[in-house]
């Protein structure tokens, strides 16, 4: 469902019916790098799964993941995403000769970093170079600050959108927000810009759970969905079945905009 939400995305941004900043939330237990249930391999393969489905339109995708960020020894990249550029190059695209998907990597999916200098524009060759084929659609992994360090993914983020120009750019699971830096800088200098561009990206898809409070991932009292860019809003709450039967999500409110916890909170207690 991701995936065609994120071609239907891409194919209203080509017809310009909507915007090319966009953002995917996808929260479940095994995609909250908050909970011991974590895995990088889930993310990965949404990541893959959404590349391909644009491929296999004849979109080229350029899927990237942060780097390094900081100034001398004190760099470093995100826990969540240590390793994940290599790993993703290694995932089984089945892009090899006689494969499902041959050839698709290097030609129609390409992987690279955040900054405008991994924006890969149309060029045309000379002689016998081929021409450079720009990319079509970008999906970026997880962009998030870092506590500690007085950068910011923002700017590099900035400027790759503004290379960008008017192609479509996804966000997956972004955590743009403000983190504790030694001296301040995240939470002081330029933080309403800081801001006013992290709500600039609207959301294509949403799956994410809720729980009674922030800090307490247990007991799950239902979901949170929005199926496509058109799509509502769903709040679904969760109900035990009979007999230790399973469970149900059951659709409790719909809005045009995203339900404030307040709101589904007094849902599910009517």
């Amino acid at each position: 469902m991701a995936s065609n939400a994120a071609l239907e995305a891409a194919t209203l941004c080509s017809k310009k019916q909507f915007p090319n900043r966009m953002k995917m939330t996808v929260m479940f237990p095994e995609m909250n790098p908050q909970m011991d249930s974590y895995r990088i391999g889930t993310l990965l393969e949404l990541s893959r799964s959404m590349a391909i489905k644009l491929a296999e339109q004849n979109l080229r995708v350029r899927v990237c993941v942060q780097g390094s960020m900081g100034v001398g020894i004190f760099t470093g990249v995100p826990k969540q995403l240590n390793g994940v550029h290599t790993l993703l190059q290694r995932m089984d695209w089945q892009s090899g000769p006689g494969e499902e998907n041959e050839g698709m990597v290097g030609d129609f999916v390409n992987f690279g970093f955040v900054g405008k200098e991994h924006v890969v524009n149309f060029n045309r060759g000379e002689g016998d170079t081929p021409d450079t084929q720009q990319d079509d659609v970008f999906i970026i992994i997880c962009p998030q600050n870092m506590v500690g360090l007085e950068s910011s993914i923002i700017k590099a983020l900035s400027e790759m959108v503004d290379a960008a120009g008017d192609r479509p750019v996804i966000i997956l699971n972004p955590d743009l927000t403000d983190k504790t830096s030694s001296e301040g800088q995240q939470s002081v200098r330029g933080r309403q810009q800081r801001l006013d561009f992290a709500n600039s990206f609207e959301t294509i898809y949403q799956f994410q759970n809720i729980y009674v409070s922030g800090t307490s991932y247990f007991p799950i009292l239902g979901s949170v969905v929005k199926l496509g860019p058109l799509e509502p809003w769903v709040a679904h709450q969760r109900r035990d079945l009979v007999n230790d039967g399973g469970e149900v999500y059951l659709p409790m409110y719909s809005s045009e905009t995203q339900p404030e916890s307040e709101v589904l909170m007094a849902t599910f207690e009517k």
